[in-house]
């Protein structure tokens, strides 16, 4: 896919635009994620966060990410979206969130993590790479995502 896509928080204070190809997305079934999506999973893209070009401020929620180092959760501070996270503040390395795109009903998952922690009644496509945690260098991962 190549084009320019728009997206954002729900109330439109924090608006992206990204151009170029948007890379392949993963979905993640851990108890984070879930709580951050309020919903059975979260599907992210990895891209580096100059590809964006931001109007409006995030705030910033820094937490620990599983494998103990820093994750900053970047959010619209007036309607809580989640937006995009990284392992750095100011962000370079970013997993955006496909829900905040405008139009995503084409992005499909290529890969998921944490299927352990899978909600009841999901069903994966036994095509997709399926972790029951996750690799071991996550990062390596999602940097080859789709290249099966």
């Amino acid at each position: 896919m190549t084009d320019t896509y728009a997206g954002g928080c729900q109330c439109g204070a924090v608006r992206y635009r990204l151009s170029g190809s948007i890379p392949p997305a993963y979905a993640c079934h851990c108890g984070e994620c879930k709580k951050q999506s309020a919903s059975a999973f979260s599907m992210s893209i990895p891209l580096a966060y100059d590809a964006l070009t931001v109007t409006g401020t995030p705030k910033v929620l820094e937490t620990v990410a599983h494998s103990g180092k820093p994750k900053y959760n970047y959010f619209c501070g007036d309607c809580g979206t989640r937006l995009w996270h990284s392992g750095s503040n100011p962000p370079t390395a970013i997993t955006l969130k496909v829900g905040t795109l405008d139009h995503s009903g084409d992005i499909a998952p290529v890969g998921h993590l944490w299927v352990s922690k899978k909600q009841a009644g999901i069903m994966l496509d036994p095509k997709t790479d399926q972790y029951q945690t996750q690799p071991d260098d996550v990062l390596a991962w999602r940097n080859n995502l789709g290249q099966r």
